[in-house]
């Protein structure tokens, strides 16, 4: 199974969001995160799924929420770029992440 890896900034991509939800309703922070841990954990299986959107980047979308994982899958490896809104500037962003976290491709 390939391992996972994720982008520093990650983690404040979740922050952001369940702080978000748990503003908007008490609880529903927690539903975000209990979601997105569930399609983080299948991702590894089912990286191959989801289709490529631009310059081998990839999204899983969560079911509930309009945000997305985004990732790149190489050398037996899954990179996580970001977990975005569906009406963020996406690819702006994940072009300045894949530049300082990506190795040199092979």
């Amino acid at each position: 199974m390939p391992a996972l890896k994720s982008h520093p900034l990650v983690r404040i991509d979740l922050q952001t969001a369940f702080d978000w939800y748990e503003d908007e309703r008490p609880g529903l922070g927690h539903e975000f995160q209990k979601e997105f841990h569930s399609a983080y954990q299948k991702l590894p299986k089912n990286a191959q799924l989801y289709a490529v959107r631009f310059s081998e980047i990839r999204r899983l979308n969560l079911d509930r929420f309009n945000y997305g994982i985004f990732y790149i899958i190489r050398a037996g490896e899954i990179w996580v770029l970001a977990v975005l809104h569906g009406s963020r500037a996406t690819k702006s962003i994940l072009q300045e992440r894949r530049k300082t976290f990506l190795p040199r491709k092979m």
